[in-house]
């Protein structure tokens, strides 16, 4: 906007310039406001996304103290909660032509594995369909819920970790390269590992295991509505 200069002082703007000037910051203010809400990475669902993953990925690093019964009782009510939130997120798309920085090790990987496999012992193993590899197979391939959920971690840390970083440009790529990872192979592992998580609680050895103490009393401190608070459960935007 061209200013109106004063002729007694033209080192200073008349009345109406300074009023002209504070309309058109306070309208580039508007405008980078409006720019910050509709993009994807601060979007509602994007943040309650990045909740759940987190809630996710701490409660599964302390596996090494949990029960059985603790792991496995939280662990369907987060996955399935974990599955809707990043259906519901915003269309993004890469910026930049390099993949965004990766924080989890091949230590912290196996770590993450050996952790969950001691936990659940010889109810790790399950039979999987859902895999590529099945093409070439008559029956079903023997899979494990540790290695399962040690894919998840790795995908949801990755993204956690670049995201607290709080730079725009690779919380957007980071954002959407979970989306893609999601779409391509660790959405999938979402669902075959609650299969899994499912069959050892409500199967029919879930009873056997009872009896025998293995599974354990139902002691888990988990409360649904520490769970869920905060958290939007309605409609797509």
């Amino acid at each position: 906007m061209k200013c109106i200069y004063d002729f007694k002082d033209s080192c200073k703007c008349t009345n109406k310039s300074r009023t002209e000037k504070f309309f058109s910051y306070l309208c580039a203010l508007k405008t980078l406001f409006m720019e910050n809400i509709t993009q994807p990475i601060f979007d509602k669902n994007t943040v309650e996304f990045v909740t759940v993953a987190a809630e996710l990925c701490g409660f599964w690093e302390r596996a090494p103290r949990l029960k059985r019964r603790e792991f496995v009782d939280k662990s369907l009510k987060l996955l399935p909660l974990l599955y809707l939130k990043v259906s519901l997120l915003p269309e993004c798309e890469r910026i930049d032509d390099f993949l965004p920085e990766t924080f989890v090790t091949e230590s912290d990987y196996e770590q993450m594995r050996m952790a969950v496999a001691a936990l659940l012992g010889e109810k790790d193993d399950y039979l999987e369909v859902f895999l590529d590899d099945m093409a070439y197979s008559d029956t079903p391939i023997r899979q494990s819920i540790s290695e399962g959920a040690a894919d998840i971690y790795q995908a949801l840390k990755d993204f956690i970790c670049v995201y607290q970083l709080g730079f725009d440009r690779t919380m957007n790529d980071a954002l959407a390269v979970c989306r893609e990872g999601f779409a391509e192979y660790w959405g999938q592992r979402v669902l075959n590992v609650m299969r899994a998580l499912h069959e050892i609680k409500y199967g029919k050895s879930a009873s056997e295991d009872e009896e025998a103490g293995i599974y354990g009393s139902d002691d888990s401190d988990v409360a649904e509505e520490e769970l869920y608070e905060g958290l939007d459960m309605g409609d797509e935007d």
